[in-house]
Order: structure tokens, then sequence, then C-alpha cells
């Protein structure tokens, strides 16, 4: 499974330290729609150069078969899908695959494995794949699951350059649809990833259940 998704490029301008308050998201929540993208290209021009987007490419190094019960996730062994397990992929594999990727116009390249949590051993052939993407001249991006201690330093190490782990929903939420994990593991990854030196790549899902 292969997909290839647009990311804008690195910021020009530093981001802000300023943390939202709730009033402000209601306030952005209520604008007419038109307004509201007036206001989000404004932003991005403050910051980006709006005719530069960086080609990403994401391969699933290891699909299905996770323990997770994530209600939208398809790869889950909860749900009757139709995605069968698949075994971790070889480095050749993915060397070509980063490489195809790269001729392609790609500049990052993420790995995505179906795991509550990698291993030891996990991290070890993981760092592999990163360090054979990274000699490619790739960024390099993994998602993973759940990292316990020294993951993320070991992935750095290898040359990981971005660690994508997504909150999901909000914490009021996550039990309606996530029970095999709780909102603040992910914290703790978050947090592992940040220590070790690695960027965060982090996002959530809107629609599933919030009010507003």
């Amino acid at each position: 499974m292969q997909q290839d998704t647009v990311q804008i490029h690195r910021p020009r301008s530093p981001r802000s330290a300023a943390r939202w308050q709730d009033s402000g998201v209601e306030a952005l929540f209520e604008l007419p729609f038109n307004e509201l993208l007036f206001k989000a290209q404004t932003v991005h021009r403050e910051h980006f150069d709006p005719a530069q987007v960086q080609l990403s490419t994401l391969l699933s190094i290891k699909t299905g078969g996770c323990p997770e019960n994530c209600a939208y996730c398809p790869q889950s062994v909860h749900f009757d899908t139709g995605v069968e397990a698949t075994a971790l992929m070889g480095i050749d594999a993915v060397r070509e695959a980063a490489q195809r990727a790269k001729d392609a116009g790609a500049t990052r390249f993420c790995m995505g494995a179906a795991w509550r949590g990698p291993k030891d051993r996990d991290i070890k052939k993981v760092a592999e794949l990163v360090g054979a993407v990274k000699s490619l001249g790739l960024e390099t991006c993994a998602t993973l699951g759940m990292l316990g201690d020294g993951h993320a330093e070991a992935l750095r190490d290898a040359g990981l350059d971005y660690y994508n782990h997504n909150i999901d929903s909000a914490p009021d939420l996550y039990a309606d649809i996530i029970t095999t994990r709780h909102f603040d593991d992910r914290l703790d990854t978050l947090q592992k990833v940040r220590d070790a030196g690695v960027k965060v790549c982090c996002g959530g899902i809107v629609g599933m259940g919030e009010s507003r």
C-alpha cells in the first residue's frame, strides 16, 4: 500500500509559541466558511511561500493485524475489513520504493507499521530501513505506534527526521473511540519523541462524535 501526500514546505518564519484559548477556537468555528478560508490563507502566506509544496510518500511497511481497536481503522484485528496482515517489509523492497518516490519528486519518505507499539527487535529492523532511506538523500518519517524507552533515540541515531503520532480525539471522547489505550499513552510517546530531538508530526480526527 503506497500513498502520495502533498505537504507544505518548512515555514520561513518561526512558529508562535502562543497557545490557543477555547474562546479563540470557538470564534473561528463561528466564522462563515469563506471568511475562514481567507484567514487561513493569510496566515499561510505569513509563514510559507504559497508557490511551493513538499511531496511526501507514505509506505505501509507492515499492514494489518493491529491489536488496537481504533473505531476508524481498517487495520485492526477487531474488525472484519478485508485487510490481510503482512510481515514487515525487507530492506531491499523499502529502498526500491523510496527510490521510486524520489524519482517521482518526493523529498520525504514516511514508513508506517500497524503495531500497538514496536518491540526492541522491531526497532532494530526499522532503524535499518530508516538508514537505507536516509542514504538516498530523503527526509525520513515513521509512524509505528507507541514507543518504549530508548526507541526514539535508536530511530534518531539511524537518521529519523520526523515521527508521526496522532492524538486521535479529545480526552473526553477517547473511550468512545478506542478502549485498548488511553489518551495519555499518546502524549507519553510524543514526549519521548521530543526528548530525543526528533521532529513531531501530530494530528487528530474530527467528526467522531464531538458536539461542535
